[in-house]
Order: C-alpha cells, then structure tokens, then sequence
C-alpha cells in the first residue's frame, strides 16, 4: 500500500478504502488481525488520529472489531440497510462497497393470487407478471424476491432483460417513474428451495418485506415479497426523539 502524502484525497480516507478493499477482494479474511497503530505509524509515517479515524470509521461500517487487550480484526459486517430510505438493492451493495449481480429465476405470465390482487386493486382473474429473481453481492446470496408487476401498465415486460434495476425499466421502457415505496417487515421462517437458494438450512430465520410500489397518481404499479438473509443484513432505523 502507498500512502500519497501530496493528494488531495485525506490520508486517513486514502488508508481506510485499501483496508476497506483488501477486505473486499479477499487479502484481509475475516479473523486476520491487522497492524497495530505504531506499525502502521512507522510503515506509512502517518499520525495516530489518521490511523485511529481510518479504523474508527470501518470498526462502524462493520468491516473491523476491536477486541479489548488483543488487536484490531477483520469482520466481514453485515450489509447495513437504513429502512428510512427507499434504495434498489443495486444501489445499497454500491455504497456498501460490494458487487451486486442478480439471477432471473423466472419470469411468467399468470393469474394474480391474493397478495397481488389485494396490492394492486386487481379483479380475480387478472393476469400479471410474476418475476422471481435472486439478488448476490460479491457472488453471495443476500436476498430472493418474487415481484408481482401489472402487465396493463407494463405489456410483454416479461419479455424485457430484468437482471437490473426493475424500477429502470418502468421510467425508461414504459414511462411511467416509480413515486412511492411502502414496506412492511416481519421475522419468518424459510425452508426447501428457497433456503436452498440462499446458502440457508431448513428452517432458517430471514426478514420477510413485504412492499408495494405506487405512482404520483397513487395507482399501485407492482408488488413484492422478498426474503432477506438476518445474517448478512442490518436493517437499522433511527429517528428524532419527540
């Protein structure tokens, strides 16, 4: 690692991204104890504040834990997840500095069941698009969705190459720009398949979202109910005390 002393970039910002990315690419394995703030002081001559605010900053990110009276190691942290925020999963494994991917598992043309016909104010019968689709970061299974979009508003979208952000494909092949996302979550139990899927042993827990997305014009455009994996997800919530 070099250490730019003449960029424009802080130094303590410089050391935190290749701890950050050493960890990511697999150099620094969960576990791995790193050098000690003088090692460090002495092999990049930069001051302890640096050093103490690079680490401080990714002990908070859960990339590293401090073990009292042993060192500094490697946590791989969970994905941290601000449930204030509307963000697409593509844009969450971003700024978390991780590689998102996404498998379609299927996508088909069938009647909507009760959930989708409840979210999406549809009569019994009704034909919708059923897309299920597992979401990775760095080749980890994270998450397995199953979206329920209106094919009234969105025709042969099953037909469209859904392996990125379905939000994308509402504004940009059918006009119409998601507006509003509500959420609800609760603890579940998953087994079969699906646990399979997700790396998971039968009768795993996972966080369960349920969610709708609407339009400015209030009109609900697709529904979801996705799996999320408790061991590799915070989903965290902060407020205002009133």
């Amino acid at each position: 690692m070099v250490i730019d002393q003449q960029s424009k970039i802080p130094l303590y910002y410089q050391l935190k991204e290749d701890i950050k990315q050493k960890i990511l690419r697999g150099d620094l394995k969960e576990g791995d104890l790193l050098p000690s703030e003088r090692e460090f002081n002495e092999r990049y001559d930069i001051s302890s504040t640096t050093i103490r605010r690079a680490l401080n900053d990714l002990v908070h990110e859960n990339f590293l834990e401090r073990k009292a009276g042993k060192g500094t190691f490697v946590r791989i942290g969970k994905v941290r997840r601000d449930l204030r925020k509307v963000l697409g999963f593509t844009q969450n494994m971003k700024e978390m500095g991780l590689t998102p991917s996404t498998q379609v598992m299927s996508k088909k043309l069938v009647s909507a069941n009760a959930f989708a016909r409840d979210k999406l104010s549809l009569k019994k019968g009704a034909k919708i698009v059923k897309l299920n689709r597992l979401r990775l970061a760095n080749d980890t299974p994270m998450m397995l969705e199953t979206r329920y979009i209106r094919t009234d508003l969105c025709p042969d979208i099953q037909n469209q190459g859904l392996s990125s952000s379905l939000w994308k494909v509402f504004e940009d092949v059918y006009g119409f720009k998601p507006y509003r996302h509500s959420q609800n979550l609760r603890i579940a139990k998953i087994s079969g398949n699906s646990a399979s899927l997700l790396g998971l042993k039968d009768n795993s827990v996972v966080f369960l979202i349920k969610g709708v997305t609407y339009l400015e014009n209030g009109e609900a455009i697709e529904c979801e109910e996705s799996f999320y994996r408790s061991d590799k997800y915070d989903l965290a919530f902060e407020g205002i005390i009133e």
